[in-house]
């Protein structure tokens, strides 16, 4: 029993997201944060998607404006949401995006990761929301989860380890 509880434990450790410091950006007059994610174990993932699991990433951006004194006020926040799956009949990987009318498709999943979520914009408002010379805070929490799986539970077999498992956070602190 111990055995199986160190196997299982070695195993679920090294699957895991990664995430990539994000930036923001002047976009047309919009506040952009942009970001990636990735995934560690491509090898397992894969056979996770071919055994017919529907897994979807969850990315929250938030823009705080720093308080001293007080909790930080909330300026803008935006949600990512992917869903990915294997098409068995068509021997594809499929990922739906929400800037995307149609999925993504491909047979090799490290492309459509890196096509979907090597790079990833998310719109927070007008570049107008900052003042110069106020202190800001953008906080990214990104996690995976199966597609019917209740809030707040994470994948157990997949992502979970005893470290950090598929939930990442970011905060990026700055002076406009």
């Amino acid at each position: 029993m111990v055995l199986a509880a160190f196997i299982f434990t070695g195993i679920a450790s090294a699957q895991s997201l990664s995430l990539m410091a994000p930036s923001l950006a002047n976009v047309n007059g919009r506040l952009t944060a942009r970001f990636g994610v990735t995934v560690e174990e491509k090898p397992v993932l894969k056979g996770e998607l071919e055994d017919g699991a529907v897994l979807v990433l969850k990315c929250s951006v938030n823009l705080f404006e720093e308080n001293n004194y007080w909790l930080d006020s909330e300026l803008a926040s935006v949600l990512f949401k992917s869903v990915i799956e294997f098409d068995a009949l068509k021997r594809e990987f499929v990922m739906s995006l929400p800037d995307r009318e149609t999925p993504l498709r491909n047979k090799d999943l490290g492309q459509l990761l890196e096509d979907g979520w090597g790079v990833i914009e998310a719109s927070l408002g007008s570049w107008a929301l900052l003042d110069r010379g106020t202190k800001y805070s953008l906080r990214l929490h990104t996690s995976m989860t199966e597609e019917d799986a209740p809030e707040g539970v994470m994948r157990y077999v997949y992502f979970w380890s005893w470290d950090a498992g598929a939930d990442n956070s970011f905060q990026l602190d700055f002076t406009y």
